[in-house]
């Protein structure tokens, strides 16, 4: 199900918990990180679910798996958090603190109530937004209080520490040198936590090249995506059309008024990428005349095909990035093709 239904299945919950990871910083005198997703103009001295937790994190694994929301999770009033879009967003406001491998960051959690509670950990995509498991441990150390995610503190802000591995080598968003952070809690209510967009310094910005990109999916996990969209496809249609509805545009309309969540614009520079097209005349020709002399121009093209096929297979994301799911609908353009 994607955010719009989370976020109506969400006000209604009965969940009472939370917390939000309000600042985030990195070297000194760079700017700050603020979690993604959280809203400066909500207030942080209730415990209420509205307004206090609403742009709680929550981020959970079966979620992740089941290919509702990304590896950021989802908050109860604006569901799941679309961890490239927020952070070109924090690059544009100049919100991203600044690390080097090894360097240190002070993380401040805001513990709504009781089971926003520590303990914290946290881990690193240095890619940016590709990955739903497998993520770099990091260290956390002077840790939120609590256990299980439970204490009595309630409305309380906390201080941890993070530090970066010594081998940090971030690589992602349109800078090159991003990585994302995400710190979460114990508590079976949540877990409870969020995401913040981290620049290295000391390192030299990459500049990606489609086919030495490593991240991969597995045959099963492709077949297991395509299900989860085929079965969610009837029910994301609807949640888009009550979305768009009168009624759906004006709560939306209401609930900006209210929130303090803004977005910088800025012009994307356009990169040029740097290709070797040598030689491609007359690779060209060689297919050709081969394809030609064969006589079998549509069994090679079925073949190149299922080699294309099989190789973007063995290519997708090994972390099903659920930023991604447009991918999983292969399926309907099999049917179009089938019927024309």
């Amino acid at each position: 199900m994607l955010s719009s239904i989370l976020y109506s299945a969400a006000l209604l919950s009965l969940v009472n918990a939370h917390g939000q990871i309000l600042n985030a910083q990195g070297i000194a005198g760079s700017p700050a990180s603020v979690g993604f997703q959280v809203d400066p103009n909500l207030p942080r001295n209730c415990t209420t679910i509205s307004p206090c937790q609403q742009d709680a994190t929550l981020i959970r694994d079966a979620e992740i798996a089941a290919n509702i929301v990304n590896e950021c999770g989802r908050t109860e009033l604006t569901g799941n958090i679309d961890v490239g879009e927020n952070t070109e967003n924090a690059l544009a406001a100049g919100a991203v603190t600044q690390v080097k491998a090894g360097s240190q960051l002070t993380v401040t959690i805001h513990q709504v109530n009781a089971d926003g509670a520590g303990p914290y950990v946290c881990d690193l995509d240095e890619t940016g937004n590709s990955l739903a498991t497998g993520q770099t441990n990091l260290t956390v150390t002077n840790n939120v209080p609590g256990v299980n995610g439970f204490s009595q503190a309630k409305f309380q802000d906390f201080n941890m520490t993070v530090t970066m591995p010594s081998t940090l080598n971030c690589q992602g968003a349109s800078t090159g040198n991003v990585c994302t952070v995400r710190c979460r809690n114990n508590a079976l209510a949540g877990p409870f936590g969020g995401c913040f967009a981290v620049q290295q310094t000391d390192t030299t910005a990459k500049t990606n090249v489609a086919s030495t990109i490593s991240t991969a999916q597995t045959l099963e996990g492709i077949n297991a995506q395509i299900e989860h969209n085929q079965a969610d496809l009837g029910a994301a249609i609807t949640a888009n059309q009550n979305a768009g509805s009168d009624t759906g545009l004006a709560n939306a309309k209401a609930a900006d008024a209210l929130a303090g969540l803004s977005i910088t614009s800025k012009a994307a520079a356009v990169q040029t990428p740097a290709v070797d097209i040598s030689g491609g005349a007359a690779a060209a020709a060689a297919t050709t005349a081969a394809t030609t002399k064969a006589g079998k121009g549509s069994k090679a093209t079925a073949t190149a095909a299922a080699a294309s096929a099989s190789t973007t297979a063995a290519t997708a994301k090994k972390g099903k990035n659920n930023n991604k799911r447009e991918g999983g609908l292969a399926w309907a353009k099999r049917m179009v093709d089938e019927s024309s």
